[in-house]
């Protein structure tokens, strides 16, 4: 699959939509940090990061430097509860990475989410990030399995006509 992370959530529950404002502002701050040293831009590589509360987050690296798009659903009713990323290890990743640890944080028994990437080395830059800005992050591993695929989801991974 390559350098993949993926999270499970529940973008239909009260707790997400009312984890929803702290998400957007919480990652717009995020993303205004991580760009003093690495191109963010909009989902296909190109403009400006979407930190809309109406219409969702979407991100990826800068041209040449980007690798799939990272997207959380505002809440509302949706299908798809289960995501991923291939980041490939690039430089947006630490943008990837701090936004999911956020999440996590904001909703632990809602936001679920699984890594490719080793917590003690490659989420290192997240926590750092996570703690300089909103002050506390996990020192133990998040990680869970609920955040990985189950059978359904490769059917829908299998049909699915849409480029997300």
């Amino acid at each position: 699959m390559g350098y993949t992370h993926c999270w499970r959530y529940q973008p239909h529950s009260g707790a997400y939509a009312a984890a929803w404002p702290a998400i957007v502002q919480d990652t717009t701050a995020i993303i205004a940090a991580v760009t003093t040293h690495v191109a963010i831009a909009g989902p296909d590589a190109a403009g400006v990061p979407r930190l809309s509360p109406a219409d969702g987050i979407s991100f990826n690296g800068g041209p040449g430097r980007n690798g799939e798009a990272f997207t959380l659903a505002a809440p509302g009713p949706t299908g798809r509860q289960w995501c991923f990323c291939k980041t490939l290890a690039l430089p947006y990743d630490l943008a990837v990475t701090a936004t999911l640890l956020r999440c996590q944080l904001l909703l632990p028994n809602t936001f679920w989410i699984a890594s490719d990437g080793d917590w003690d080395q490659q989420w290192r830059p997240a926590r750092q990030l996570i703690r300089g800005l909103f002050g506390a992050a996990p020192t133990a591993s998040p990680f869970s399995g609920a955040a990985l695929p189950t059978a359904a989801d490769y059917r829908y991974l299998a049909t699915r006509t849409d480029p997300d």
